[in-house]
């Protein structure tokens, strides 16, 4: 109701008409409409004035050139509290912007990891509270590990792992596992002291991070991987973790905002939330990660009056004040979550969104070799990445040229 009254208000204002137009992406989620937008521009179709397509992938329509540089185009004042400026920082290069999120947008949102955690079986086994972890700066990626690994149990005693177990962890798809690398204040591309985009995935910290997550995402008997149950349940296997949280069975479950939804109606046990641990107490503060689906929006070169496109998307993100309450403060905090410790929870998550270049560009390799490691049989991050090394960074050199 809100996004209906929030478009007709501008489009009476400024008399327009806001119209959303649907593309498949051929199922390949990961390139998503990069192929279709530049198809588009390469016409000079005059289609969009504005486009969405996933992160994974969106950086090819700025190295070759399909979208407007953002900071060009008028009527976009990005000093206004509708932009997030860390946002804009991380995904800059050279000064310009190619794509964005403001308030207008709820996909980046919505695809933010959350982590749940089920309330009665951290009283039943005597664990510390994880809002007081969190709270005291104690939540780290070890305290979380001893956790998880603490309540797995074979709860029919066939000495098999099945889904009737009891289990640390559940997780959404094997994303999760770089979902607990980004938490730990990792990243594929970081920036330089001028700002200039620069490899930090290959360094001690991320060896440790990799080490660290493994020790538990690799565990059958302590993490719940859907994609590992094909063929082992007669129902649909992506159902596996949520359908054990959702019973009482998983202390932790890794999910996304529109998830709260079916927990708030059909978990057993009361649920919280909390931001993903961090690596150590000595980390600045709590991230999380917006998924390789999560979409940003940029203006195609198509596009004939960009200075348009950008007073619409100043006068949509400035109007969608009333949208992102009735998302964040009601749906998030109060239609779906029992308590007031998980919004607190919430604002922490919220606060430490982060992209990644390394995602952004994903034609560098770098963020694949960090998702490889995730169903290795041991930590080969220094071996892969030294085969990937001077090919990636001749690529972020090229990008750098073409992009800054």
């Amino acid at each position: 109701d809100a996004v209906f009254r929030r478009n007709r208000t501008v489009e009476d204002r400024y008399n327009v008409k806001v119209t959303q137009i649907i593309q498949n992406s051929g199922g390949d989620q990961d390139a998503c409409l990069v192929p279709h937008i530049r198809q588009t521009v390469m016409a000079g179709d005059d289609l969009y004035d504005l486009a969405f397509t996933t992160i994974s992938g969106i950086g090819a329509l700025a190295r070759e050139g399909l979208v407007y540089d953002l900071n060009g185009v008028r009527n976009i004042d990005f000093s206004k509290n509708w932009w997030n400026q860390d946002v804009n920082d991380t995904l800059s290069i050279g000064g310009r912007l190619y794509f964005t999120s403001s308030d207008f947008s709820l996909r980046d949102k919505s695809r933010a990891y959350l982590l749940a955690f089920n309330k009665e079986m951290i009283k039943q086994n005597n664990l510390d509270d994880p809002f007081t972890l969190v709270r005291e700066n104690k939540w780290t990626i070890d305290k979380f590990n001893d956790m998880a690994s603490h309540v797995s149990n074979d709860l029919n005693g066939d000495g098999n792992i099945d889904d009737k177990d009891q289990f640390g962890v559940g997780t959404d798809s094997y994303n999760a596992f770089v979902t607990f690398v980004y938490g730990c204040g990792v990243s594929a591309i970081g920036k330089d002291e001028k700002n200039t985009p620069i490899p930090t995935l290959n360094s001690d910290r991320t060896v440790s991070v990799i080490e660290k997550v493994r020790s538990f995402f690799t565990l059958n008997d302590v993490t719940v991987i859907p994609d590992q149950w094909v063929g082992k349940v007669d129902y649909d296997f992506w159902a596996v973790s949520s359908k054990a949280f959702k019973e009482g069975r998983e202390l932790f479950m890794t999910c996304f905002p529109h998830s709260l939804k079916a927990f708030s109606a059909e978990c057993v046990n009361d649920y919280g939330l909390v931001p993903y641990p961090k690596f150590d107490e000595a980390q600045e503060k709590y991230y999380t990660y917006a998924d390789r689906y999560c979409m940003l929006f940029c203006i195609p070169v198509s596009c004939v009056d960009p200075d348009f496109s950008g007073f619409m998307l100043e006068a949509l993100s400035s109007a969608s004040e009333e949208v992102l309450y009735n998302y964040y403060e009601v749906t998030c905090k109060v239609k779906h979550t029992y308590d007031e410790d998980s919004a607190e929870m919430l604002d922490l998550i919220f606060d430490g969104i982060v992209y990644d270049l390394g995602m952004v560009y994903s034609s560098l390799g770098i963020s694949e070799t960090l998702w490889s490691m995730c169903d290795r049989k041991k930590n080969e991050l220094v071996t892969k990445y030294a085969k990937i090394e001077s090919k990636a960074n001749q690529k972020l050199d090229e990008i750098i040229e073409s992009c800054g």
